[in-house]
């Protein structure tokens, strides 16, 4: 069984749902908008079912449009139960942590965090 990049899955998404920028590293030239998703743990429910834990960050100029970014995020992946991304199942999004106010604390920027479960189907591939 094989496991898909829940990062790069997830990033995808919301990139085209929102129309934000998605990345999984703060870029060099920081914009003043955008989200950074990261694998923060997660495990291996069952034989078949990776459950990545992401944390979301939702930087903006100012603290109104990084909530609101953030809620749009939430939304997002809580749509996410029974779809599939790429032809991976997506079984389940649990929320573990609500949009909390979080500025960043070498800058001060202001951000907004999340993390949530999203239960991903595997892939079979051939030989196993």
């Amino acid at each position: 069984m094989g496991f898909a990049n829940a990062q790069g899955l997830i990033n995808a998404h919301l990139a085209a749902v929102t129309g934000l920028r998605c990345v999984t590293q703060i870029p060099t030239s920081r914009p003043e908008r955008f989200v950074r998703t990261i694998r923060t743990g997660g495990f291996l429910a069952n034989q078949i079912t990776d459950v990545a834990r992401l944390t979301v960050e939702c930087w903006a100029k100012d603290k109104s449009t990084a909530q609101q970014d953030a809620q749009q995020i939430r939304g997002a992946l809580l749509a996410l139960r029974g779809t599939s991304l790429s032809g991976v199942k997506v079984h389940r999004v649990t929320e573990i942590a609500a949009p909390s106010d979080s500025p960043d604390p070498d800058t001060s920027t202001p951000r907004y965090v999340l993390t949530h479960e999203v239960h991903l189907r595997g892939t079979y591939r051939k030989g196993q």
